[in-house]
């Protein structure tokens, strides 16, 4: 199992700019080592100057879902 993180941070100093980090965290991990960076997936950045709207999140994340798709429908679970 997998979580989406996004978060939005100011890289500069003094200034008005906000960057966001878009990460994946394991949760099969114990709750003390998900968030570890060793253990952080970092899947891509937005660059700012702002906050993306949610229409805009969606162009970043499309990578992303169709990788996740991918292994969807290439993973076969059996009973045996």
């Amino acid at each position: 199992m997998l979580t989406l993180n996004i978060d939005w941070f100011q890289p500069f100093d003094g200034r008005t700019h906000s960057s966001g980090a878009i990460y994946l965290s394991i949760n099969n991990l114990p709750r003390s080592e998900r968030l570890k960076s060793e253990n952080v997936i970092l899947v891509g950045m937005m660059p700012g100057p702002k906050e993306a709207s949610t229409d805009s999140m969606n162009h970043y994340l499309k990578p992303l879902v169709d990788e996740l798709l991918e292994m969807y429908i290439g993973v076969e679970m059996t009973d045996s």
